[in-house]
């Protein structure tokens, strides 16, 4: 779409929810291998972080950046503090493999965090698997860092909203 809908008479201005915020980089990848979207609302290009906007007037939802979320809902921390979170997943998911993880006496990697035991492990089918305390992930994988990057993805899904555990990491 090239050109602005805030001129257009049709689209409201205000009154807009956000239902979703999506990276488009949620692996920390390099920046030149992203496909960086268009705000739908003011045509700027490459957003790496998509708000995905409702309005109970349109049954069309817009995908748009942050400084146009912000002006559509009327909320000017939210859609911020929704980048922000994603921000801190992505470049704490990139320095996962890096953590140091221990080996247990069953010659599985783990880590102990914040009363969590997270493990990884050689399936009998020459794959990986994981588990966060007794709960076993629900594929195995080819290499024990993809099922490093899994349990994150996991964990982090389970436990993103706890500030005391990912202020430490």
């Amino acid at each position: 779409m090239t050109g602005s809908r805030w001129d257009d008479p049709g689209v409201p201005h205000k009154g807009w929810q956000c239902v979703d915020v999506v990276d488009l980089r949620p692996d920390g990848g390099p920046a030149e291998e992203t496909d960086y979207a268009t705000c739908e609302m003011c045509g700027h290009e490459r957003i790496r972080y998509v708000h995905i906007m409702e309005h109970p007037d349109q049954d069309d939802q817009l995908r748009v950046g942050c400084v146009c979320a912000e002006k559509m809902s009327d909320d000017y921390e939210g859609p911020k503090r929704r980048e922000a979170r994603l921000r801190n997943r992505a470049a704490r998911r990139s320095r996962w493999l890096h953590r140091k993880w221990r080996v247990s006496a069953k010659g599985n990697s783990f880590l102990n965090l914040d009363g969590y035991n997270l493990v990884v492990y050689p399936t009998k089918s020459i794959r990986w698997g994981y588990k966060i305390g007794d709960r076993f992930g629900p594929k195995t994988y080819a290499t024990s860092n993809e099922a490093k990057l899994a349990l994150f993805d996991d964990f982090w899904a389970q436990t993103q909203d706890n500030e005391t555990l990912w202020t430490t990491d």
